[in-house]
């Protein structure tokens, strides 16, 4: 849109205003715009109306620009943009760099978090007090971690959309989520270990059996040993490499890399489920020898022999039956899920006075201070210790 140049005209008794012309590009007919002036003095009001008509040729660019950043994302530049359809458009743009489970779940945080309570509201209209509130709403009935994850999702959208120049500050500045308590992990104690691993020696040992074990014995994740191939697998030496993980978009799984950078790790065994792994692996040859299929390193450990993995699922379904058997209870009193034997692997190492650094090297966190952060209580046990050790040191030393 271009305007006329600016002119200068006295209404009888009103002072002066300026006046610009400019041609509706939508109906071809000129229009005019004015404003009053608060200037008397000829130069002075030639100057405020030039400053005027600065202004209102910037604001049409703003909106110029803004209806390019809409038009780009596929949105209707004409209607009301609401936090709902701009964060639905956000994930939409992020679909190809993120996995399908991650998305998935940002989806859900959309659909249930987010659109119900603040989804109508304009986006443009979106301040740190609403969303304070939202929060607020919010944490009356979920979780701190799902009202985090909820508003991790929309600052994340808010800061494209100011990149995008549909915003020009953030909406979710200094609004903080709930921290919240983080739960205390549901380890089996070293007893329920020995009654676990009783009952496990006592029946043949079926894939999901297997899968418990190498939970017991590396805190793998159940996704990751549902991923683990053969060659991943040096039995001889006692180690196995995570590179692979399972993901899941809606009901199908598909192979993804390890979780993060750090989740590719080694991992080492001992004895025991070296002899386990061992006997699984002759399992599978003499299968792969009656069906006439020739064994293959990339087979899955808990697979089959046409080169498939066992779901998660299934393992997961397993390990409740077998701990609802023999009504097996963790630390904090009640049935440990799958991912609890992970917590056990943890928590028994660090108690026995395992680095914690190595802990957390095996577990595939990012740093160490993750481990203690989860494991407080198991590295209490374990000062406490040291304590007592550097107090018979000092003991010792001082007698002599």
């Amino acid at each position: 849109m271009h305007y006329t140049s600016v002119r200068i005209r006295e209404r009888k008794g009103r002072g002066l205003i300026a006046e610009a012309s400019y041609k509706d590009e939508a109906t071809g007919k000129w229009r005019k715009v004015s404003t009053g002036l608060e200037a008397t003095g000829k130069r002075a009001a030639q100057k405020e109306a030039e400053a005027w008509l600065s202004e209102i040729e910037a604001e049409w660019q703003r909106k110029q620009q803004e209806a390019s950043a809409l038009t780009a994302l596929g949105l209707d530049a004409d209607a009301p943009l609401t936090v709902s359809a701009y964060v639905r458009r956000y994930l939409d743009g992020k679909r190809h760099e993120i996995e399908p489970s991650t998305f998935n779940g940002y989806t859900r945080y959309l659909d249930k978090q987010i659109t119900p309570t603040l989804g109508d509201v304009e986006l443009s209209k979106l301040n740190p007090d609403t969303v304070r509130a939202w929060v607020a709403k919010l944490s009356e009935g979920y979780s701190a971690v799902t009202v985090r994850k909820s508003l991790t999702l929309l600052r994340s959208a808010m800061n494209e959309a100011i990149n995008s120049d549909l915003l020009i500050k953030d909406p979710t500045r200094g609004v903080k989520a709930p921290k919240g308590t983080r739960p205390k992990p549901n380890a089996l104690t070293v007893e329920g270990v020995h009654t676990v691993l009783a009952v496990l020696d006592a029946l043949d040992l079926t894939p999901q059996l297997l899968g418990i074990k190498i939970a017991l014995f590396t805190g793998m994740r159940e996704a990751e040993i549902c991923a683990l191939r053969w060659s991943n697998v040096d039995i001889e030496r006692g180690t196995l490499y995570v590179d692979e993980a399972l993901g899941r978009d809606g009901a199908a799984y598909y192979l993804k890399d390890a979780k993060t950078t750090d989740s590719a790790r080694y991992v080492t065994f001992g004895g025991a489920l070296a002899d386990d792994l061992r006997a699984r692996r002759e399992r599978v040859e003499a299968d792969c020898r009656a069906a006439g299929v020739p064994f293959d390193e990339r087979f899955f450990v808990l697979g089959d022999i046409r080169g498939g993995f066992l779901r998660p699922q299934y393992l997961g379904n397993k390990w409740r039956e077998l701990a609802g058997a023999i009504e097996i209870k963790g630390t904090q009193g009640t049935r440990p899920t799958f991912h609890d034997l992970r917590h056990t692997f943890a928590t028994i190492a660090i108690e026995s006075g395992v680095d914690v650094k190595a802990v957390s090297a095996m577990l595939g966190h990012s740093n160490a201070a993750m481990t203690l952060n989860t494991y407080a209580d198991a590295t209490r046990e374990g000062k406490r210790r040291a304590a007592l050790a550097v107090e018979n040191a000092l003991t010792v030393g001082g007698g002599e």
